[in-house]
Order: structure tokens, then C-alpha cells, then sequence
């Protein structure tokens, strides 16, 4: 059995039938046998590619055909020589013939004498489609990425196309470019009006923020130093939660950042909405200098934990007899239920008394008691202003944890930037690789908006790529793991 691929072009004015250049390929398998079944990943790849070089030399030739006359005077143009061009797709590498033309005699001035037109280079400004560049970027996001070149390689006929340097230098160029789009929309933002009364908005649940720190590769700012990323997601009352992320260092406004990301989920200028974070202070700047952000919440996980230690150390304690303990556990106990009926001045004079009346036992300052009673009581003093009824937003279905980024941090993070997996950043490569992350997560991600990505930042003059001459970036460092390459 014997399957034989040809091709053909079909014109499109008048429907006529042009012979190609012959049998693409020829597929045998051996007579009344299954063992053999249907196509093999090798024979894809190979004539997936040789379709595409076919069709586009095909392509190339038509157009081609309309560049050689004047368009002024109609005159034909002098031939000059041809050169190859190379394009980059999905289905592999294509050369293509890209002739060089004379321009012609009538648009020749003192000023502007004979010159060459090359009619295929000024049309085709970027050699690589878009979806070739959507696959690489969405890809990286996911899989380090010298695995996401081996995916990659295996699929498709892309031998030769693609690498793990040009994948790396691919998802930083689109990450700038997405971050650019972001500082569009927040040169748009409206400006705040005093006097408008505002409401809480219906549409957004709630937003909550987090953060992590990932270990930096960059030497010249010190041993030891971490990148700070930091991770929110939003939960709407009609559709899927919507995330957002960013460095710290590579934002000039983390409130604009979180202004930019409401507005763009549907939060109206007059709409507020409650954001649910731990003490972090640049949690609390950030909403401080938000227009879109009504005010903190204190995350009632963290509350919680605090509580448990010190529940937890009663038991360890042995300057507390069993008796004793009983009567200090049902103190705390009664404390945490405070602050979750939103007393929280009452659960910090609470656990004072309880810390006043130890204090008479000797070595009870130097006991794992007295230091997590201090903690608890410190971390509601130091947080008063952002402690509310924990137990009626409960009862209300509003969320009152930040569990929600807790889990935004393990999606945009852990998953892919996480210390685990031994891997090295600097701030500029986690920030654009979390930017491409959650594009992709939040399912905006697409071929079609990264040609718009291009487009718009042609229009405004940026030129996005390598910063070296060599194509490699000065902060380039090796995975420790998968020897890929890390921004």
C-alpha cells in the first residue's frame, strides 16, 4: 500500500488547476497488516513541513509577481540580483528567493538617485509569525525553558527553528511588551474626583495580595538578595477569577498596578472594592494610595496561626501545671473569638491580663509562652485599623482569608519560578516571565494579541530584543537543575 501526496494550486480567479512541484511525499505500509497504523510523529513533521514550503513558496511567488512594475508609471523594474530570506514558522524554517529591483527612472531626482527596492524585506518586516512566537512565550511560561524547546522540537518540525536562548529572549520581549500595554492603560486612567460617592462594587468579590521571594542571580547587588514577587487574584460574583503579578523593584506605582488591573476587570471609577492581605507594609501602601481599593482587610489565616502557636506552647510549657493549663487555653481561645467578632481592642487586653498574671511565675519571661502571647498581642495592636467582623462577612459568603493569593502565588510562583527547582532571576526576567504567565493563566493569551503587541509597539517606537551585541544578556545565569538558561 502505497499513499502518494501531491501539490497542486488552485488560482483563484478563474479556478484553474496548476501542477506543483511534484509528489510532497510517499507513505508506504505493507498490504492486509495493521501493525503499522495511520501516521507516524515523524512523517507529520516531515510533511507538515513540506506543506508549509510549498504553500508559502507558492505564496511568496504570487505577490511577488505584482512588485515588479512601477506603480507610478507602470514601467517594469530592472532586475539586480536575488537573494534567500528565511522566515520562521510554526511547521519549521522556509527560504525563500527575495529578488532585488532597480528602482525605476522616473522617481529619480538630483536628491534621490538610482537606488535598490527590495520589495519582500520591506513587506516582511518581523521573519517570524506570530503563532510560532505565541508558542514559545506561552510555553516558557509553564515549562523551564529548555524543556518547553524539547516539547516543542518533538511536536513540530522545529529541528533547527527554535532554541532555549531564543525561547528565553522571546518571552522577555513579550513580557516588555505586555508590561508596556499595562503602562498604556495607566497613562488612561481616570483621575480621582473628590465629593463623587462611591459604593462597593458588585461585580468583584474581593481582591487579595501576596507575595514571595525567589532567589536573584544578579551578583552586583549583593549576596544574598531576593527577588520580591508579588501576586493578587480577584474573585468576581459572574465569572472566573482574574490574576495579576509583578516585581517590586520593576514598577514605579504597585497602586496604579492594582488601579490598572480593577479597571480592566470592569471596576467603574466610583466603585471601591475590599482588599485582604497579611501586615506586609507595602500591602498597606499600596491600597493607601489606590483609588479603586476601598481599604485592608487583616487576613484572618494569619490570625489564626498566631493563636494556634500560642495554644500550642501552653502544652510545652512546664512551669504550667495541668490545671493550670485548662484555664490558659480557654483565655486564649476566648481571645481569638474576639478578634473574630471583631473586638479586637478587647482581645488585646485580654491576652495582656493573661500575659500580666504569668508574669509572677518565675522564668516565664524566658519561655516560648510569653514570646508567641507578645507576638499575638503586638500583631493586633500593630494592625487595629484593618481588623474587622470576621464572623459576619463569614456569614455574609464574603471571603475573609487570603487564601485566594495564597493560591496566586502557587500558580504564578511556585509552579514556575519556584526555589524548589534551584532556578536564579534577576528582576527584569521574573517580572516579564510573570507578566506572560498570567496572560496565559487568566486565558488572554493568543496569537492574535501578541501580533496586536507588535503592532502597538511599533507604533510607538519601542525596539524590544536583545541588549547585546552577541544576543545574550550581560545577567544570563545556568539552572542548576535542567541547565536552561534563566533570565
Amino acid at each position: 500500500m502505497r499513499l502518494i501526496i501531491e501539490a497542486r494550486l488552485a488560482d483563484g480567479d478563474n479556478d484553474t488547476v496548476e501542477e506543483g512541484d511534484g509528489v510532497l511525499t510517499v507513505i508506504e505500509r505493507p498490504d492486509c497488516c495493521l501493525a503499522e497504523l495511520g501516521l507516524t510523529l515523524a512523517e507529520g513533521r516531515s510533511l507538515l513541513a513540506k506543506v508549509q514550503a510549498e504553500l508559502i513558496s507558492k505564496q511568496v511567488q504570487s505577490w511577488l509577481s505584482g512588485q515588479t512594475h512601477c506603480r507610478s508609471c507602470g514601467a517594469a523594474l530592472n532586475h539586480k540580483d536575488s537573494r534567500s530570506t528565511v522566515l520562521r514558522t510554526v511547521y519549521g524554517k522556509v527560504t525563500v528567493k527575495s529578488p532585488r529591483l532597480w528602482s525605476c527612472a522616473c522617481q529619480r531626482t538630483a536628491r534621490t538617485p538610482q537606488h535598490v527596492v527590495h520589495p519582500l524585506s520591506k513587506d516582511l518586516i518581523r521573519r517570524v509569525t506570530p503563532e510560532l512566537e505565541y508558542l514559545q512565550a506561552k510555553w516558557a511560561a509553564h515549562l523551564p525553558y529548555r524543556q518547553a524547546t524539547g516539547m516543542l522540537k518533538e511536536m513540530l518540525p522545529l529541528d533547527k527553528g527554535i532554541s532555549s536562548s531564543g525561547i528565553r529572549n522571546r518571552i522577555l520581549d513579550i513580557g516588555k511588551q505586555l508590561d508596556a500595554d499595562i503602562e498604556r492603560d495607566i497613562a488612561k486612567l481616570p483621575q480621582a474626583v473628590a465629593d463623587v460617592q462611591v459604593h462597593e462594587s458588585s461585580h468583584v468579590a474581593a481582591v487579595s495580595v501576596d507575595s514571595a521571594w525567589l532567589r536573584n542571580c544578579d551578583s552586583g547587588r549583593g549576596p544574598g538578595r531576593h527577588v520580591n514577587i508579588v501576586a493578587g487574584r480577584a474573585t468576581f460574583t459572574d465569572g472566573p477569577p482574574k490574576l495579576y503579578a509583578y516585581v517590586h523593584r520593576e514598577v514605579t506605582s504597585a497602586a496604579a498596578r492594582l488601579d490598572q488591573f480593577l479597571s480592566r476587570n470592569g471596576v467603574a471609577s466610583d466603585e471601591r472594592v475590599t482588599v485582604i492581605s497579611d501586615d506586609a507594609g507595602e500591602f498597606a501602601k499600596t491600597v493607601e494610595g489606590s483609588q479603586l481599593a476601598r481599604g485592608r482587610i487583616l487576613d484572618w489565616f494569619h490570625i489564626a496561626m498566631k493563636f494556634q502557636a500560642a495554644r500550642r506552647s501552653v502544652f510545652g510549657s512546664k512551669m504550667i501545671d495541668s490545671m493550670d493549663q485548662e484555664s490558659v487555653e480557654t483565655e486564649i481561645t476566648h481571645a481569638k473569638w474576639l478578634v473574630w467578632h471583631g473586638k479586637g481592642s478587647k482581645a488585646v487586653e485580654r491576652i495582656q491580663a493573661l500575659d500580666s498574671r504569668l508574669l509572677a511565675r518565675e522564668g516565664y519571661e524566658f519561655k516560648t509562652l510569653w514570646w508567641n502571647l507578645n507576638t499575638v498581642s503586638s500583631y493586633l495592636r500593630n494592625n487595629a485599623n484593618t481588623l474587622v467582623n470576621y464572623g459576619a462577612r463569614h456569614r455574609k459568603g464574603l471571603p475573609i482569608s487570603s487564601s485566594i493569593a495564597e493560591s496566586a502565588v502557587n500558580q504564578v510562583v511556585s509552579h514556575r519560578m519556584a526555589k524548589k527547582r534551584q532556578m536564579r532571576w534577576t528582576d527584569e526576567g521574573a517580572h516579564c516571565t510573570a507578566q506572560v504567565r498570567v496572560s496565559v493563566l487568566n486565558g488572554e493569551f493568543s496569537s492574535h494579541r501578541v501580533l496586536v503587541l507588535k503592532i502597538t509597539d511599533s507604533r510607538y517606537g519601542k525596539c524590544i530584543g536583545p541588549t547585546s551585541a552577541g544576543g545574550r544578556r550581560p545577567t544570563d545565569r545556568t539552572d542548576k537543575t535542567d541547565s536552561a538558561v534563566m533570565p
